[in-house]
């Protein structure tokens, strides 16, 4: 795709924005006639639930109190549709540079970042948060490359909002910043205690506590509990049930997380949900696990664990926190008691979402070769394939032990992998090309 460009009466306009332009309206257009997607979060952030993180919730209380019930769909899809296309549309161009002159690679990388628009995703669609923070997310990565490899330090505030708009939609990007935070430092060495990059550091550092108070701040105001999203511990419990058995309870000091395990351990038993009821691999034990996630954690722990304290003192919003914290205090117990067997579930989790073993080997290989090279002289190639591999690896471990490695929770990354993947090949060529 060169660079040329032809002019409709008083407006000019390249080849390649052309061809984008006639993409995005023909996504548009298809899209835009599929209906509303409700999934089963939908109504937990309409009904304003204590574990839903708040930007989403003004997002569609938003949209319903401009547009009303007889345009809320609508008004929802067509926003998040409209956002999307943006921000795909600004991060290719700026990712577009390093990919010249391969059009391949640029034919690639844009179908990669259309595809969470369709199914099985269905982000623009879906009443989801996913609307909203796949096209910010975009965003973000496009401001993360402008600060830290184009050194355009005009954008470092528009990269702190949105990651502060970011982590109060979805909680799973807290681990950007310390990345960020990582290539600055190796960037910038014993400079980066200098002016103005001690400020630049300084605030990265603060931003993260910034966003936890918006989000403690939001919940003491709408439901008098400050606390951040109590929903974390919740999920990551669900691994180390998994593998328990009965006589765990009496791990627990607690009462009230005496009773919350016999109950959910009985679920569980009732239903073949146990790892020592899966004859087999580790792969078998995990796929019993994945396949049946929220029968395990949602449907059982926690709908069990807050009834149970709600039981107690009658109050709902309460009684989520209360759960969240009784999943913290147990989870490290139930992983102390069955250790080898919740590390071995979690790297199978971790390489189930790799889909093969190789491929997880190739990042971490990436990881430490631009890691070595980084020490060593810091370049812009080797800092974003140091940048991509290390969220991407550290994403992975993450989620594997948060939850259930699925897409959801993955395609984020698709197009991190992907540069990867298009800068080595680069640099494939013009070493071979300086050999012969």
């Amino acid at each position: 795709m060169e660079e040329r460009s032809f002019s409709i009466g008083k407006f000019k306009i390249s080849f390649v924005n052309a061809i984008l332009l006639a993409i995005y309206v023909c996504v548009f257009v298809y899209l835009i006639n599929v209906p509303a997607i409700y999934s089963p979060a939908t109504n937990s952030y309409w009904h304003v639930n204590i574990n839903r993180y708040p930007v989403y919730i003004f997002f569609i209380r938003g949209m319903d109190l401009v547009f009303g019930q007889t345009y809320y769909d609508i008004s929802i899809v067509t926003f998040q549709l409209l956002f999307s296309l943006l921000g795909i549309h600004y991060f290719f161009k700026k990712i577009y540079p390093l990919l010249k002159p391969y059009m391949i690679a640029q034919v690639v990388l844009l179908a990669v970042l259309i595809f969470p628009l369709f199914p099985p995703l269905n982000t623009a669609n879906n009443i989801c948060p996913e609307g909203l923070t796949y096209p910010m997310y975009l965003f973000f990565i496009s401001y993360i490359m402008d600060f830290l490899f184009k050194e355009n330090y005009k954008t470092f505030y528009l990269l702190l909002l949105s990651y502060i708009v970011l982590i109060l939609t979805r909680g799973q990007f807290s681990i950007m910043i310390p990345t960020i935070i990582l290539i600055f430092v190796l960037k910038y060495r014993k400079m980066v205690f200098k002016k103005p990059y001690r400020k630049y550091l300084l605030l990265l550092i603060i931003t993260p506590f910034m966003a936890n108070t918006l989000d403690s701040t939001y919940r003491k105001i709408v439901h008098d509990q400050f606390i951040t999203t109590p929903f974390s511990y919740s999920n990551a419990i669900t691994l180390p049930l998994f593998i328990s058995e009965k006589q765990d309870s009496l791990l627990f000091k607690d009462k009230n997380h005496r009773a919350i395990f016999v109950m959910s351990y009985d679920r569980m038993d009732s239903l073949d949900l146990l790892s020592s009821r899966v004859d087999g691999t580790y792969l078998d034990k995990y796929l019993r696990f994945h396949n049946n996630f929220p029968k395990i954690c949602n449907q059982n722990f926690y709908d069990q664990g807050w009834n149970h304290y709600c039981n107690i003192h009658g109050d709902i919003f309460r009684s989520k926190v209360d759960i969240e914290l009784a999943a913290r205090q147990m989870m490290p117990l139930l992983i102390k008691q069955h250790f080898k067997e919740w590390v071995l579930l979690l790297w199978t989790n971790m390489i189930y979402g790799f889909k093969s073993l190789f491929v997880f080997l190739f990042f971490l290989a990436v990881f430490i070769y631009s890691g070595i090279a980084v020490l060593k002289k810091y370049t812009t190639e080797n800092g974003i394939l140091l940048f991509c591999s290390t969220l991407i690896l550290i994403n992975a471990v993450l989620v594997a032990i948060a939850v259930h490695t699925i897409i959801r929770y993955q395609f984020y990354f698709f197009p991190l992998a992907l540069i990867i993947v298009f800068l080595l090949i680069k640099k494939s060529i013009r070493y071979y090309a300086s050999r012969t």
